[in-house]
């Protein structure tokens, strides 16, 4: 359906709209058989992203979403029945700052009176390990942000956390697999091929938000997983040396031969996170739970399989393919 601008129908704000996970939030909501009003929102609304969503019918509003813009935030807020938040981590590499920024708007959202909250959140294996694994810092900020949102919940506040699987895209740009230089590839990490992870292609993120909004039942309390695919890391690098026709290698090294081939750069907290989270993976899980696939009867389409995935996607980096 596309895009209203009713005032009978509920406003969605949409933080990151322009990015992966925002993005994919505003697509799921177009799908719907629904009418929604959307407000996304983003740094720059000249950037082209941003005046392709207007045209759509979105409503972009340009707001820096920093802990010292709260005021703003609370603004862009008001109104809303509906608020989607994200955090990113990746774009400062400060766990305190992404908690103090996903504390905020989760504040800004009480102020602002929204009734419904929906956090894009990751576990805390520090947790899941009894403190053994404490240094996984992209997911620890975000499972704090996402304790925070909870304990905030009351009858007027309903505060949702959906945790993001394991992006089929860690795939791309070679952050996993890389060239030997011998015509051969391998992708070398600190766990045994067999490690199940829960896949998603990132542009189906947003299929698991729309459920939540539209299922009350899954706003129990209890954080929502999105999983395509439970998949192991060998399978999927099986699959792209089948349709890459290259020779693929997986290869368990150990922490310090994966912390040695890290680019040179690389500050020490993100190796130590990188190396306790590709651990964690072995040893507790990506989610430490069980049954992962059990909300996909409430999305509105069947998902992507990581094959089907690797089929569509064009990967220049591989090269051409058979």
């Amino acid at each position: 359906m596309t895009i209203t601008s009713d005032a009978s129908a509920p406003l969605v704000v949409v933080g990151g709209s322009t990015g992966q996970q925002g993005g994919s939030v505003i697509r799921s909501l177009q799908e719907s058989d629904k009418a929604y009003r959307i407000r996304g929102l983003t740094r720059d609304v000249s950037k082209p992203a941003a005046k392709a969503l207007a045209k759509q019918g979105v409503d972009m509003l340009s707001v820096n979403l920093v802990v010292e813009n709260k005021a703003q935030v609370v603004e862009a807020y008001k109104g809303a029945d509906i608020v989607f938040a994200m955090t990113n981590f990746w774009e400062h590499l400060d766990k305190t700052k992404e908690l103090a920024e996903g504390k905020m708007f989760i504040d800004a959202a009480l102020e602002a009176k929204v009734p419904l909250f929906i956090f894009s959140s990751l576990g805390s294996f520090k947790k899941y390990s009894g403190g053994k694994y404490k240094n996984v810092h992209h997911f620890e900020g975000k499972a704090q942000i996402a304790d925070y949102g909870r304990s905030k919940t009351s009858p007027n506040f309903t505060f949702v956390a959906i945790q993001a699987g394991f992006y089929y895209s860690n795939f791309t740009r070679n952050q996993i697999i890389r060239p030997v230089g011998d015509g051969t590839w391998v992708a070398a990490l600190p766990c045994k091929p067999d490690v199940l992870v829960p896949g998603i292609d990132i542009d189906e993120y947003g299929l698991w938000v729309r459920a939540a909004i539209e299922h009350e039942e899954l706003r129990d309390g209890r954080e929502i997983l999105s999983c395509s695919q439970e998949i192991s890391l060998g399978e999927m690098v099986d699959e792209i040396a089948k349709q890459t026709g290259l020779k693929i290698a997986f290869k368990t090294v150990s922490n310090d031969e994966f912390r040695a081939a890290m680019p040179e750069g690389t500050p020490e907290h993100i190796k130590e996170d990188m190396v306790e989270c590709w651990n964690g993976f072995s040893e507790v899980g990506y989610y430490n739970r069980e049954d992962v696939t059990r909300f996909l009867p409430y999305l509105s389409r069947k998902t992507t399989t990581f094959a089907d995935w690797v089929k569509k996607k064009d990967m220049p980096e591989y090269g051409k393919r058979v």
